[in-house]
This record gives C-alpha cells, structure tokens and sequence, in this order.
C-alpha cells in the first residue's frame, strides 16, 4: 500500500515539474512558439508590369543565382549586392570538413591538451569560414 502512495507521489510530483517546464517554454518562446516576429514586418507592396521576354529574363536571372524572383527583385533594386552562390557552398563544404575534423579529433588518440588545442583551432577556423558566407 505504501509503494503505491509513494508511486502515486512520484508520478504526480514529476508532472507538476513537467507543467513548471512547460510553462516555462512558453514564457521563454512565446505562447505558440514557432518562428520569432521580426522587427520590420514587409508590409509595403510595389505593382510592377513586365512584358513576357522581361519577365523571363528576370526569372532567368533569379535562377541563374539560384533566388526566389521576389528576393532578386528586391536585390536589384535596393541595389544589394548579390551572394556568391559558388563560394558559399565550396566555404560550406570546408566548414564541414573542418567539423568532420574536429570530431575526429575527439576520439581518444591524443592527449588531452593536444585535442583541446587542436579542436580550439578547428573552431576558429570554423567561425572564420562562416563570417565569409553571405547568403
């Protein structure tokens, strides 16, 4: 009788904790969670018209950097500078080799100093990398 109580105590002690957790999710994401609001909503709207050939001209270009036709539009007239789709992905490519790398490295093969300076190394090479890309 008294494991039972105890089993009833537990379960409903680890669900208050679990509401508490819950409740707390919400606090810190927000009621539905999701995608967070961005400071500048698009809420402005530009009617343009083209004729057929300019309009597939666009939408060649807009493949060509491989961007939806409404981001490259928006590219080109507020006069942004286009991303370098080729050294974007080779940069990408090198980041993760670079991870693939350090996690490697953490296998027990070397010494512990050896393995923090290298995987210290491994990061910053990392963070370089990712400051390089411009989507």
């Amino acid at each position: 009788m008294e494991d039972q109580n105890t089993k009833d105590w537990e379960s409903l002690f680890k669900e208050e904790f679990e509401n508490i957790d819950r409740q707390n999710q919400y606090i810190e994401r927000g009621k539905l969670g999701g995608r967070p609001k961005i400071s500048e909503p698009k809420s402005e709207r530009l009617a343009l018209r083209f004729t057929p050939f300019e309009m597939k001209k666009l939408k060649e270009r807009a493949d060509k950097k491989n961007l939806k036709l409404t981001d490259y539009s928006r590219i080109i007239l507020l006069e942004k500078q286009l991303p370098d789709y080729e050294k974007n992905i080779l940069l990408t490519e090198y980041a993760t080799n670079f991870r693939r790398i350090g996690n490697y490295m953490k296998k027990e093969m070397f010494t512990e100093k050896e393995r923090a300076d290298l995987l210290k190394e491994i990061e910053e090479a990392i963070k370089g990398i990712k400051t390089q890309v411009k989507w």
